[in-house]
């Protein structure tokens, strides 16, 4: 086998993508202290993951009470790489770290994905190209619900895509090589990100040009069976970057396999998988012509698909990058999970870098191959970029930035509902076991031991806190903290203190 070769530095200035990935991280990071400062907590995810953080950053096991009492996360998702969490909460302990941290990872991906894309399509190109993907749907609603591990995925697919692009264009082993380098931690970001590890393997493998020369070898016909099996495996030795593409696949196969098989189910308090019904693989074999059906209905799925089609003006799926979301799309499509169909939450965030490289990549080749794609004087091959940016400046008013124009929303000022929080969170001792809904809940884990109030099995907390206005009730909340206590948990309960609709109520010794 030879050595690749080492691929060029990446030419053109650095400062643009600088500039462009600050303006990102500012624009999100302001949009976070905001909600961070009024209050705006969309999930207890957030919550959730600060526990872990908190933990890690205490050289401790990820024990979450948010989720039950002794629940060790490694038991719900598979996703080591939010180790790198314990440092940053560890210098700033708060809740909020989270969510500059995963701002922080956009803006990275931003980075890299204009200096890849200055590469093939020039600077002002590559500005619009990334600045669509920071304005993307995708990205923005991931932001709007706040931190989740998938963060993580988005400088990884963007390295990886990005380098594949380069090699297609460019015909370099090396940046073969480092789109594989850039690939192989993605397996450590959730479960499921193993099987598109392993697609992005056989895409990577195809780049390579093994297939077509697989293919030319089997279609001889003097040779035997046996010789075309010897002439294959001679092949594929002789190739290292096919080798390097084949075991990529197979380690994100192998882990995904692992980690839902062996990893989760032993530190699950139930020793199994979690998340085992939102996919029914026994009917995606025995009927895959209803599988295939139920890729686009209900409608709200082709809704989503034309969504993510318009994001990348199209153009995205020409590129065999796009098979990289085949495996995110079909999990989602085919779950009875129906909040995972729509175009909202963090659910189409890994998707952003899969649809912009992707683009990247069509635009690249059809310039390489000489494709005309004019109108005139026209030149959509020179104004897509533009276009994607277009479209999402478009699709804003419907999108969670929009809040930016809300005057409540970006005000300083706190209300007086955001006072009544702030002073409820200051009237609980440190230290102290507190169950509490979504009001207050995130903000507790700093300082106390917090509990989710919906959980049954939990021991008798210290002060149980209830936003009798909350949207928990359904326009039904209990009459007060007292009776909620004294009829959800073993002990004895009084009132505490009062701050508008928020009631606390603590135990009685």
């Amino acid at each position: 086998m030879t050595r690749p070769a080492s691929p060029a530095p990446l030419t053109g200035p650095r400062w643009p993508a600088a500039l462009l990935a600050l303006a990102v991280m500012g624009l999100y990071s302001f949009y976070s202290f905001l909600q961070w400062r009024h209050f705006v907590i969309p999930s207890w995810d957030l919550g959730i993951f600060s526990q872990l953080a908190k933990a890690y950053s205490q050289g401790q096991v990820p024990i979450v009470p948010i989720k039950g009492e002794g629940f060790n996360l490694l038991g719900d998702h598979f996703h080591p790489l939010t180790l790198l969490l314990g440092p940053f909460y560890w210098l700033w302990p708060t809740p909020a770290t989270l969510l500059y941290v995963q701002n922080g990872l956009l803006a990275l991906s931003v980075y890299l994905l204009v200096r890849y894309a200055q590469q093939l399509l020039g600077v002002f190109s590559a500005l619009a190209l990334a600045g669509a993907y920071a304005l993307s749907f995708g990205v923005q609603q991931a932001v709007a619900v706040q931190f989740h591990e998938v963060a993580f995925a988005l400088p990884l697919l963007v390295g990886s895509l990005g380098n594949l692009a380069l090699a297609r264009s460019q015909a370099s082993s090396g940046w073969l090589a480092r789109s594989v380098y850039w690939a192989v931690p993605l397996v450590f970001v959730k479960e499921d990100m193993g099987v598109t590890v392993f697609v992005l393997g056989l895409v990577i493998l195809g780049a390579t040009g093994f297939y077509a020369r697989a293919w030319k070898l089997l279609r001889v016909p003097q040779k035997a069976g046996q010789a075309r099996i010897r002439g294959l495996v001679e092949l594929w030795f002789s190739t290292p970057q096919a080798v390097a593409a084949s075991l990529l696949a197979l380690w994100g196969l192998a882990l995904s396999a692992l980690a839902v098989g062996v990893i989760l189910p032993f530190f699950n308090t139930g020793g199994v998988f979690d998340y085992s019904d939102k996919l029914d693989l026994a009917a995606l074999v025995s009927n895959p012509l209803a599988a295939l059906g139920q890729l686009f209905y209900p409608w709200v799925k082709t809704q989503t698909l034309l969504l993510l089609l318009v994001t990348g003006a199209l153009a995205w799926v020409a590129s065999p990058l796009a098979l990289v979301a085949a495996p995110t799309l079909i999990w989602r499509f085919l779950s009875p999970q129906e909040g995972y169909w729509e175009p909202t939450w963090h659910y189409s965030l890994v998707l952003m870098p899969v649809v912009f490289c992707a683009l990247l990549d069509a635009l690249a080749s059809w310039r390489a191959r000489g494709v005309d794609l004019s109108l005139g004087d026209f030149s959509l091959l020179k104004t897509l970029p533009a276009l994607s940016l277009l479209l999402a400046l478009l699709l804003l008013p419907s999108q969670p930035l929009k809040n930016l124009t809300k005057p409540a929303f970006t005000s300083l000022t706190l209300s007086q509902q955001d006072q009544d929080k702030t002073a409820a969170l200051a009237a609980i001792p440190q230290g102290s076991r507190v169950a509490a809904d979504l009001s207050i809940l995130t903000y507790l884990v700093p300082q106390h031991t917090a509990y989710w109030i919906g959980h049954a099995g939990e021991p008798a907390p210290d002060y149980v806190v209830l936003d009798l206005l909350g949207t928990a009730w359904g326009g039904n909340p209990p009459s007060s903290a007292v009776d909620y206590a004294n009829s959800r948990y073993p002990a004895s309960y009084q009132p505490y203190r009062s701050f508008g609709s928020i009631q606390i109520a603590v135990r009685q010794d």
